[in-house]
C-alpha cells in the first residue's frame, strides 16, 4: 500500500500542499496533470529523495516518511529510464534482482520484447529501449511499491500496448502496488484509482476506473 497523510514539501519556489490519499495493497492508480504540476515531485518524495516539510508518508504498511530510500522497499521508474552506462543491458536488470537472477532478467526481457538485447551495451538503446530495460531492472528486484514516472512515453502505440498488457499480468501476479504518472488514459486502462495533480495540489478523480 501507499499512503500519503497531509503531505507537504518546498522544492525551490515550488510546493506541495497537503496531499493526502491511499491505494490499497495491490492497487494501481494513475497520476495527472499538467507539466509542472508536482506528479514527479510526489514520486520522489514517496521514494525518499525529497523530505517533507510536514505529515507522514507510508508504504507497505510501514511509517518511511524519515527512512532513507534504501530502506523503504519502494522502486521508481523514472521517466528517462537511467540505466548504469559501465552495464550491459542483461546486468542492468539483473543489478535490480536478488542474487543476479539471470532467469528472471531473461524472463522478463522477453516479456517486454528486449531479450534480442540483453548482449548490448546501453549507450546503443533508443529512449523506448532504455525505459523497457529500466521497467524490467525495476521489476527484477519485486518491490511491494513501485512507482512509475511515465514508463512508456518513448514508445511507439503497438508497443506501448504490448507493454501495458505484459505490466498488468505482472502486477496481477505479484500483487505490488502502483502509483503510475502519465499524460495518456489509456495507460491507466487497468487502475483501480485516479488521481489529477494541480499546483502541488492533489485530487482523487475516481476510486474505481
Amino acid at each position: 500500500m501507499i499512503e500519503c497523510r497531509d503531505v507537504s514539501a518546498r522544492v525551490g519556489n515550488f510546493g506541495l500542499h497537503d496531499v493526502s490519499f491511499v491505494i490499497p495493497t495491490g492497487g494501481h492508480a494513475v497520476l495527472t496533470g499538467p507539466t509542472a504540476s508536482g506528479k514527479t515531485t510526489l514520486l520522489e518524495l514517496i521514494a525518499g529523495a525529497i523530505a517533507p516539510d510536514s505529515g507522514t508518508v507510508l508504504a507497505n504498511g510501514r511509517d518511511v516518511t524519515l527512512m532513507p530510500p534504501e530502506m523503504r522497499s519502494v522502486g521508481l521508474v523514472p521517466q528517462h529510464g537511467y540505466l548504469f552506462p559501465h552495464l550491459d543491458v542483461r546486468r542492468n536488470i539483473e543489478y535490480g534482482a536478488v542474487g543476479n537472477n539471470s532467469a528472471l532478467a531473461d524472463d522478463l526481457a522477453r516479456r517486454f520484447g528486449i531479450d534480442h538485447l540483453l548482449d548490448r551495451p546501453v549507450a546503443s538503446l533508443s529512449g523506448g529501449e532504455r525505459q523497457l530495460v529500466a521497467l524490467a531492472r525495476a521489476l527484477a528486484a519485486r518491490p511491494p511499491v513501485l512507482l512509475l514516472d511515465e514508463p512508456f512515453s518513448a514508445l511507439d502505440t503497438a508497443r506501448r500496448a504490448t507493454a501495458l498488457d505484459e505490466f498488468a499480468k505482472l502486477q496481477a501476479d505479484g500483487k505490488f502496488t502502483v502509483l503510475h504518472v502519465t499524460h495518456l488514459e489509456s495507460d491507466g486502462a487497468s487502475a483501480t484509482q485516479r488521481f489529477e495533480m494541480t499546483d502541488g495540489a492533489l485530487r482523487v478523480v475516481s476510486t474505481a476506473i
